[in-house]
């Protein structure tokens, strides 16, 4: 059979990440001269009395206040994410509470890991998951249904496959049989003949001897009427094997030619891109073959909405092939370690905290 599709899914844009990160080496730079304009009291008018405590308590405030600013408007990792469903092509016959019960299955599959409310529905975010149909649909689409063709085929021919076992082990059964039964009326007729040529010899048999001989003449006659049944049977049989066997070869004949066409449409190892994420506030889907599938590529294009890149280990849901992740989609330590460094593993202010104690 045909060999699996991998399919790639593209980087996530990068443009804004690279400026929130400017921001933010752009702000601890500038916590860490505060800090040493303080520790050099270079700044040393405002120790004096109560007019060096206002101010130390002000530049403090506005310190710790723009902080919270920084990394609640431009962290890397801005959780929640509130999201809702965009645009909707009729062309992937996919229904709005569809696309909406395999957006949350993904969700769960970093907040059942995570412990954390990572995604949040909501009809008037910004943040949007569209579903783009064009030609990588189209030829998702058209290998599914070839692949289904040619599973439909192959079952069709099981079933010869299994008919043609089965009434050739019938057939092998009633020839043995039949071959036992004409040994045993040959040897009845031949003691029969026997007895018939001995009697004939002596000028005829007996009364009861007589009797005996027309009805085992009567009886061989009737054995010989079935075991012609039989064989006329079992010539049937050997018809119907013959033409089954034919009509089997036909259809593994034309499954092989399939096969090899649908090999040479489908068969060569090709990436294309099946999602994409967009910092400027956008997830795209263009292909998937299924909706396990398609919860995959949600889920992964949900971790670039996280800021996490591709992370090494063909099972894991941030890798940048599909088709060696499980159907029970979870989180691997990959994908996980992935998180853990852009997200950490606390609150945004326990996030916070930690930036400042390590500047100051």
């Amino acid at each position: 059979m045909p060999g699996r599709r991998d399919a790639t899914r593209s980087p996530r844009t990068e443009p804004l990440l690279c400026s929130w990160r400017k921001r933010r080496v752009t702000f601890l730079q500038n916590l860490y001269i505060l800090k040493k304009i303080l520790l050099t009291r270079q700044w040393c008018w405002y120790h004096k009395g109560m007019r060096g405590t206002f101010g130390l308590s002000l530049i403090m405030t506005i310190m710790f206040a723009s902080g919270y600013v920084y990394y609640t408007a431009l962290a890397v990792c801005p959780i929640p994410i509130a999201y809702k469903i965009g645009t909707l092509d009729p062309r992937f016959n996919l229904t709005h509470e569809e696309a909406r019960l395999a957006t949350a299955q993904a969700e769960s599959v970093w907040e059942d890991a995570t412990g954390q409310n990572l995604f949040t529905y909501d009809e008037t975010a910004e943040f949007s998951v569209n579903f783009v149909y064009d030609e990588r649909q189209a030829f998702t689409e058209a290998e599914e249904s070839t692949r289904a063709e040619l599973n439909e085929a192959e079952q069709v021919n099981e079933t010869i496959s299994s008919e043609y076992a089965a009434l050739v082990e019938s057939y092998n059964a009633q020839q043995r049989s039949y071959e036992d039964r004409v040994a045993i009326y040959e040897r009845r007729l031949n003691r029969y003949n026997e007895t018939v040529a001995s009697y004939n010899k002596v000028g005829g048999a007996p009364e009861a001897a007589f009797d005996e001989l027309k009805r085992e003449e009567e009886a061989l006659d009737i054995e010989r009427v079935s075991l012609e049944e039989v064989r006329i049977a079992l010539n049937q049989m050997v018809l119907n094997i013959n033409e089954i066997s034919e009509r089997g070869n036909s259809i593994v004949e034309r499954y092989n030619e399939e096969v090899a066409t649908y090999n040479d449409t489908f068969g060569a190892t090709r990436e294309f891109t099946q999602g994409t994420y967009s910092s400027d506030g956008h997830v795209e889907i263009y292909t998937f073959a299924d909706k396990t599938e398609l919860r995959l590529v949600l889920a992964h294009e949900f971790g670039h909405a996280l800021s996490i890149d591709h992370v090494m280990g063909s099972a894991s849901v941030m890798y940048f092939l599909i088709g060696e992740q499980p159907k029970a989609l979870t989180l691997s330590e990959a994908d996980l370690a992935g998180f853990v460094k852009v997200c950490g593993e606390g609150s945004v202010w326990d996030n916070i905290q930690q930036q400042l104690r390590d500047i100051f």
